[in-house]
C-alpha cells in the first residue's frame, strides 16, 4: 500500500529537485501500481514544450489535482494501471515521439523524459 503523505511532506516534495521527485514517482508508482494524469472530455491533457508535446504524470491523485486549475479547470485526475502504462502508454508515446513530464510541480518544472528512458527507470 502506498504511504499517505503529510502536507509538509507534499510541500517538501514539490520544492525538491526534479531528480528527487522522479525517484519518489518511481517508488510510489511501483507501490501503488497506479500512474496519474489529467483528463477532460477530449482525453488526456497534452502540454506543449520547447521540445514538442508532452504528457504529464504524477505519483498520486492529489499532486495531479493541483494542476487542475486555470486552463485545466475542466480536468480531473485519472488513474492508469501501472501495467497498462508500461505496456500501452509508453510504447505508443515513444512511437508518437511524445515526451513525458514526470511529476511536474506548480512552477511547471518536471523531469522531461523520453518514453524509453522512463520505461527503463520503471523496470525492476
Amino acid at each position: 500500500m502506498s504511504e499517505e503523505l503529510s502536507v509538509d511532506q507534499r510541500v517538501h516534495l514539490l520544492a525538491s529537485s526534479d531528480d528527487e521527485r522522479m525517484a519518489f514517482f518511481v517508488k510510489q508508482v511501483k507501490q501503488s501500481e497506479m500512474v496519474w494524469s489529467l483528463s477532460n472530455e477530449e482525453g488526456f491533457v497534452m502540454v506543449e514544450t520547447d521540445e514538442g508535446d508532452c504528457v504529464m504524470v504524477w505519483p498520486d491523485a492529489e499532486f495531479a489535482a493541483q494542476w487542475a486549475v486555470d486552463d485545466w479547470d475542466d480536468c480531473e485526475p485519472v488513474s492508469v494501471p501501472f501495467a497498462e502504462f508500461k505496456s500501452n502508454w509508453l510504447p505508443s508515446l515513444e512511437a508518437d515521439n511524445i515526451d513525458i513530464a514526470v511529476f511536474p510541480n506548480i512552477e511547471d518544472e518536471g523531469k522531461l523524459m523520453k518514453a524509453k528512458a522512463l520505461s527503463e527507470s520503471l523496470a525492476d
